[in-house]
């Protein structure tokens, strides 16, 4: 069930995130403008007609004159007739499109400090343009010496003070439309001179779709009018060099002013990083590795359990049996020094029992012996179950009563290595076999005892049982009955000095309730000394009830009727029940099903029966903190990790091929827009998208880990004897962390080869691990607190969508004014700053942001998120996985069933706190006084009826 509640959900968060991607690329494709390859040199043109022309159909031309726009121009000759044309015809160079004319260069002048510097703008006009170009064109439009014709202040021109001449924008400079004085390019960038003329636009190198090429102007095509990034595949280490990147070792993305060493794995040529190869190689390398674990885990399976190659478990003689399990035929078999724990109950009034009236009933006082099978009995919902429980410690008895084994209280933590408890359900791990179940169950708890002799002891058990043939057969395959046996054999083979259990023979027949009985008789008494076994039963057989020592018979109303020796039983509850003789019921062949018929009379209180007793004492030893610490945790790490990475093989398979597949679903839609992008906000877009989508999966994934085991209980019945619930967190994490990289890793390595970001795989793994952190913290502390699968699913996913939503990029940490604070505990919003903050540092080289051409975008990016901010990302996630795990760890103390006082308090304060503010302990109260007690009720009847 937990399985396909875990691939439906799996396979939903899949086909949501393709759609999304769907959809957000489809908006992108609509939002870019298609980045057309500009030709410098375009074919030759067919079918001339001119003075020029020679042959047309071939378009010869007279080696003196030049073909451009249909038109016949002599050598030198400019496209304006004017000396101030740039455009012009030079046939020895190319007879069909202009070349630039070199009188409207600066030439030489150029590279004279002074001249560059008197045709520099200021700096608040540079600042300006770096800043927002678009808008600078307007709000700093030089009308006094432009005027209103365009043609004065052409942009790629700038004009000598000096000579009040107009040259072509310098190399390494740019010269926006409405300036006079030019603008040096910044490092990253390329501001190349004598642009192309072609098809009526001066074509430029920077291939940017924010940059498309412009008509000609009055002069031409002179210098660059912007600021252009060095083109992807060169690299520019000054603004008027572009210098081509050598294939094999160098990468040069968009804006570098050096260039970058290729991507390992990458083949570079041109200076681009192609992927082809390593892609293939990636696919085929992680499907045979997922695909090959599964194969082996259950090929392993197949071997260990069908083919049974690595041999099966068999009693072995010697050393044969502990003495648990060993019959005391003579009294020199008894140890000399055995532990005796009788139970004493003192005005025993139970709690949270319907039945039970606290105002009539004095409570329970007797004892329950040591070396006796005692029974506990009575009619349904008369609170037998609820005593079992508070003699185990899981209920509170009411003030002024007590229990205590010896004189030990239920909730001393010593007497967890001496109390079994079976429960009703048959609660119990579904990936583990039969021999594995009852196994794991006494290595946990039998800290001193040799592996043989533990083996011994659970074939035994299960030999007695009735299981003997089923040692590897999972338990989610069993049948009712088996399961009830394999739920005693669990706490059975555990070697309890008090064993109790509730209705252990529901679902058996005859023979397995036989078998069952004849173990109990076998232990109660044996070469180990004597077992205090305490048992609610239903109508059992004549023979089974035979077999029961002492009984204690439990009225309807939740009264104490016979404490005693079963023999007695029947003659005893005759006189306390009946004051006429002819009024008793017919004896039965089962004495029992006459003592139950005549309980059903006590439609009223009955004084409890009471038995003197004195409370014994018993010394009792435990072992050593070093073997109380190490050998249980030992042993839930070993557990679990054949339950994941052996059992749960498929499952493991399924969520590795969903990270996978994920990561390349989220590459696809950003395929190679790092490399040729001129637009940095597609970084922070396609950071939030991965925290997003790996966010999401993982806040479901991880619920794993303890949901599966809070959900079906088992987490509750082993914390009661087997281990410290801190013992149980930490194997389960230390399990966890392999999930917690290979995750991230499985995700990023294809994520990583499709977008090809400038950062190492190194990196992004290491903060993507720092994402899974967190991530799985919020998992499992969902999986804790929610009692349904469905419930923490849901929870988890809004925690994670909420964490990216409210990030504090929109709205922004500003906007949120008073709530900005919530904002430092998402996750998503420090992954997006710490992988921001190391990108960006790669994209300006090292260099003070307004030295490179990255640079306005990188603190434009950072002033609109907040990533120069003084939070500490590292930090912060470190933080906030810890303290979720804090508070997972709290909850799974509070839902346990260690044997403590503090745990107990803390196990019932949501409860009590519940019930304070809800007033349910008043209006029950209230409701009591308005009814009253059965008694009362009983009275008021009779009172109504005399009238």
């Amino acid at each position: 069930m937990c399985t396909k509640r875990i691939s439906s959900s799996l396979l939903l968060c899949i086909l949501l995130f393709v759609q999304l991607g769907v959809s957000f690329s489809s908006n992108l494709a609509k939002s870019v403008p298609t980045n057309s390859i500009v030709r410098s040199s375009p074919a030759t043109p067919l079918n001339c007609s001119g003075s020029c022309v020679i042959n047309g159909p071939a378009c010869v031309i007279d080696s003196n004159f030049c073909y451009i726009e249909e038109q016949c121009y002599k050598a030198n000759q400019t496209r304006l007739n004017s000396s101030l044309s740039c455009l012009q015809c030079q046939p020895k160079a190319d007879q069909f499109n202009w070349r630039f004319n070199s009188e409207c260069s600066a030439a030489e002048k150029c590279g004279n400090l002074i001249f560059r510097g008197k045709n520099t703008c200021s700096l608040d006009t540079i600042q300006a343009f770096y800043t927002k170009p678009t808008d600078s064109t307007f709000t700093l439009y030089n009308f006094q010496e432009c005027s209103r014709d365009r043609s004065q202040c052409q942009e790629g021109f700038f004009v000598s003070l000096e000579e009040r001449k107009t040259y072509a924008c310098c190399p390494g400079y740019f010269c926006p439309e409405g300036q006079i004085c030019m603008i040096p390019c910044r490092q990253g960038g390329y501001c190349p001179t004598e642009l192309s003329a072609t098809n009526g636009t001066c074509r430029t190198p920077v291939n940017c779709p924010e940059n498309l090429p412009k008509q000609y102007g009055a002069f031409g095509c002179g210098g660059s009018s912007f600021e252009g990034f060095c083109p992807n595949g060169t690299y520019c280490p000054t603004p008027e060099n572009s210098i081509k990147c050598k294939n094999g070792t160098e990468f040069c993305p968009t804006g570098v002013a050096k260039p970058l060493s290729c991507p390992t794995g990458f083949v570079c040529l041109q200076g681009r990083a192609r992927r082809q190869r390593i892609i293939t190689i990636v696919l085929i390398v992680v499907i045979l590795i997922i695909i090959g674990l599964a194969i082996c885990a259950k090929v392993f399976e197949w071997m260990s359990f069908t083919k049974r190659w690595f041999g099966e478990h068999t009693l072995v003689d010697p050393p044969g049996v502990s003495n648990y399990f060993r019959k005391a035929t003579q009294p020199n078999d008894r140890p000399q020094k055995y532990i005796e724990l009788h139970i004493h109950l003192d005005k025993a009034r139970l709690r949270n029992v319907t039945r039970f009236d606290p105002e009539r009933n004095e409570g329970f006082t007797g004892r329950i012996a040591a070396g006796k099978l005692t029974a506990l009995m009575g009619g349904s919902g008369c609170g037998k179950s609820s005593l079992l429980e508070t003699i185990h410690g899981r209920r509170q008895l009411r003030p002024d009563g007590s229990i205590t084994f010896a004189h030990h209280q239920p909730l001393s933590n010593i007497l967890t290595d001496y109390i079994g408890y079976v429960p009703q359900a048959d609660i119990m791990h579904n990936d583990l076999t039969v021999f594995e179940t009852v196994y794991y169950s006494a290595r946990a708890r039998r800290l001193n005892e040799s592996k043989k002799t533990l083996i011994n002891d659970v074939c035994f058990v299960l030999d007695r049982l009735g299981l003997g043939r089923m040692h590897n057969n999972f338990t989610r395959t069993l049948s009712g009955g088996q399961r009830k046996r394999v739920n005693v054999a669990i706490e059975v083979v555990a070697c309890p000095k008090v064993l109790l259990l509730d209705e252990p023979t529901s679902g058996l027949d005859t023979v397995s309730c036989d078998d069952l009985f004849d173990l109990l008789q076998l232990i109660k008494f044996s070469a180990a000394g004597p077992v205090t076994i305490i048992t609610v039963i239903h109508q059992p057989s004549h023979e089974l009830f035979e077999k029961i020592d002492e009984i204690f018979f439990l009225t309807p109303l939740c009264c104490l009727a016979y404490q005693g020796p079963r023999p007695h039983a029947k003659t005893f509850l005759k006189r306390k029940i009946f004051s006429d003789p002819e009024s008793i019921p017919p004896a039965r062949h089962n004495d029992c099903d006459t003592c139950f018929i005549m309980l059903t009379n006590a439609t009223d209180h009955v004084d409890n029966h009471q038995i003197d007793d004195e409370i014994t004492t018993q010394i009792l030893t435990t072992y050593t903190w070093q073997q109380r610490a190490w050998y249980p945790f030992y042993y839930v790490l070993r557990r679990s990790i054949r339950q994941i990475y052996l059992r749960g093989i498929v499952a493991e398979a399924a969520y590795m091929f969903a990270y996978f597949l994920l990561g390349t679903c989220v590459g696809f839609l950003f395929e190679n827009k790092f490399q040729a992008t001129c637009d940095m906000s597609k970084l922070t877009t396609i950071y939030f998208l991965i925290t997003l989508s790996f966010g999401i999966l993982t806040c479901i994934s991880s619920q794993r880990l303890f949901g599966v085991e809070i959900i079906d209980q088992t987490y509750e019945r082993e914390s009661r004897n087997y281990y410290h619930p801190f013992q149980y967190w930490l194997a389960k994490s230390l399990v966890d962390i392999f999930r917690m990289i290979v995750y991230p890793l499985l995700f990023l390595c294809m994520l990583y080869i499709e977008i090809v970001p400038r950062g190492s795989f190194s990196f992004y793994l290491r903060v993507m691990i720092f994402c899974s952190f967190v991530c799985t913290g919020i998992g499992q502390l969902v999986s804790v607190v929610f009692n349904r699968t469905e419930y923490a699913y849901l929870a988890g996913t809004i925690i994670a969508l909420l964490s990216c939503l409210l990030s504090g990029f929109s709205p922004t940490k500003e906007e949120l004014k008073q709530g900005g604070f919530i904002v430092v505990l998402s996750f998503s919003r420090h992954v997006q700053s710490l992988l921001f903050r190391h990108e960006s540092k790669l994209y300006v080289e090292d260099l003070e942001s307004k030295n490179h051409i990255w640079g306005t975008s990188v603190e434009g990016i950072n002033k609109m998120f907040d990533f120069n901010n003084n939070e500490n990302p590292n930090f912060w996630l470190i933080f906030i996985g810890i303290l979720l795990r804090i508070i997972t760890f709290v909850f799974l103390y509070g839902k346990s069933e260690y044997r403590s006082k503090a745990r107990f308090y803390v196990t019932n304060l949501l409860p009590n706190m519940k019930s304070l503010f809800t007033g349910e302990s008043c209006r029950k109260s209230l409701s009591k006084q308005q009814t009253g007690s059965p008694y009362s009720q009983s009275m008021k009847t009779q009172l109504g009826s005399s009238f």
